[in-house]
């Protein structure tokens, strides 16, 4: 069977291709360049397919897609559906049968890469998805419970509405959240507040961040215009315990219950980083958000016409982009080391790209994170504000001579107390660090950082995802020279040729 996975709307378009053996996923802000790209209407993909895969559409034998209706000038449901309905929106031939998924159970089902046994618990947080729908939890494969955010509230559009109140800038409303993030740790944490905090949870968000409640307690509006980041700082935190209540409600507190958590909101990594201390079998994929939704659908698909598991090539590494056609040897590899070690700023592209928002080794920049002042060196090529952290790649084996866990952590999703000296490029201001553990799996990228572990005595390398501010992850050479002409990098590693600035 041909099956066709697809997130058109309002944002993060993605596609999934299952030839009938091999399973193909494509994001399209990585071919165009402009960040959480999407389609502006139903009929784009359709050139998209036959130029990424050489299928034709009328060759389809099933299509599932997960659809915001008001992006197309389509009525807006009434009703809930689960797990999905047919649907005429897409202008195929009479033997293609269509379907509508439920877009939180789209989330839930795009998780099949991380396990080997899907968990009889799956939790979806995210701004919103079908019928305002702001979180769901499926137990045995049926809809559990559910959150509304027009009654409940929604973390994910509290978090953007916070970073709308707080000033920060942004080029998509989907980016605020990321961004609070980082800032709300310059904040302190208000006792009396956060004991304020303690009357809401899940069903109340709304309430949680209604600024009324910091207003009662400083008895003054203008002191709260006078301390946001405390505000923010407070709620962030008791987030963290309201997330944990919840998740041990769904539980019955068994900790070590399997759990697999998705959309928007999985990808906090502080939120995520407590919950994992406490729900050690937790699994979040890299693609948590709705970039992994067409991956849901088709795993949909799958089941619905009974058919093996599909195995995600590369995964993470899975990206329908340009690929190199050759890695970095040995002596690429020691020549890289060389520039690092000069303090130089490399450009790192091997093999096809990451899923998830966050570099792992293949679409990378990197710098030695000892350097003085390598944080504001290389923010002079990201343009990001320097509130916000960057990242770090640890070799797995060291990992606890780096940082205060032993969480495994290869998609960057948790982070870690610095225990080091002279990280302070890679140290956010609260002391934590996002980092990613690499080992033997991640090929030539171990290799990279083995070795100038070997050269250097330090397993860890600033490692992140190689863009600008605002822009996707790059996809292919051409852009990747052009971000090289144009940028203040020393030079790209692009498979196992060095081209120099």
């Amino acid at each position: 069977m041909k099956l066709l996975g697809l997130r058109l709307c309002e944002h993060d378009s993605n596609i999934s291709y299952f030839d009938g053996k091999v399973l193909h996923y494509f994001k399209s802000e990585r071919k165009y360049q402009s960040k959480h790209h999407a389609y502006d209407d139903l009929n784009s993909w359709k050139k998209e397919i036959k130029e990424l895969w050489g299928v034709d559409y009328n060759d389809l034998d099933e299509i599932a897609i997960i659809l915001d209706p008001w992006r197309h000038n389509l009525p807006t449901d009434n009703e809930e559906f689960f797990p999905a309905i047919k649907t005429d929106v897409l202008d195929v031939n009479d033997k293609t049968k269509v379907y509508r998924i439920n877009h939180h159970y789209a989330h839930v089902l795009s998780c099949f890469p991380i396990y080997k046994k899907r968990p009889n618990i799956e939790v979806v947080i995210d701004g919103f998805g079908d019928q305002n729908n702001s979180w769901t939890i499926f137990k045995n494969d049926k809809v559990f419970k559910r959150g509304y955010l027009d009654v409940n509230g929604s973390l994910g559009q509290s978090m953007a509405l916070s970073g709308e109140w707080l000033g920060v800038k942004v080029n998509h409303i989907n980016d605020y959240a990321g961004k609070v993030m980082g800032l709300q740790s310059y904040g302190n944490i208000d006792k009396q507040y956060s004991e304020l905090l303690n009357n809401f949870d899940m069903y109340s968000v709304n309430d949680l961040f209604d600024q009324k409640y910091f207003e009662f307690i400083l008895k003054n509006e203008i002191l709260v215009k006078l301390r946001p980041l405390d505000y923010i700082r407070t709620v962030h935190d008791k987030v963290s315990d309201i997330l944990i209540k919840f998740f041990e409600d769904i539980t019955n507190k068994k900790y070590d219950t399997p759990i697999s958590y998705s959309g928007g909101v999985a990808h906090n990594v502080i939120w995520n980083t407590k919950l994992k201390e406490k729900f050690p079998n937790l699994m979040i994929p890299p693609h948590c958000d709705d970039e992994g939704l067409s991956l849901g659908a088709i795993e949909y698909l799958r089941i619905k016409n009974k058919l093996k598991p599909m195995r995600l090539n590369n995964f993470p590494f899975s990206q329908s982009d340009e690929r190199p056609i050759d890695e970095a040897d040995d002596h690429t590899i020691t020549r890289t080391i060389d520039m690092l070690k000069e303090g130089k700023i490399i450009g790192w592209y091997q093999g096809y790209g990451e899923l998830g928002p966050r570099a792992l080794g293949h679409r990378s920049l990197l710098i030695d994170p000892t350097i003085k002042n390598a944080k504001e060196i290389i923010n002079k090529v990201k343009n990001r504000e320097n509130y916000r952290p960057f990242g770090a790649s640890v070799l797995k084996e060291h990992q606890k001579d780096y940082f205060n866990t032993d969480i495994h952590n290869p998609h960057m999703l948790y982070v870690g107390d610095t225990i080091k000296e002279n990280l302070e490029s890679i140290t956010h201001v609260d002391g934590t660090c996002r980092f990613q553990t690499v080992d033997k799996s991640n090929g030539v990228f171990y290799k990279l950082l083995k070795q100038f572990y070997t050269q250097t005595g330090c397993s860890v390398l600033l490692n992140t995802s190689f863009n600008i501010n605002g822009k996707p992850i790059l996809g292919n050479k051409a852009d990747t020279i052009k971000f090289l002409r144009e940028s203040k990098i020393d030079a790209v590693v692009f498979g196992n040729k060095i081209i120099n600035s």
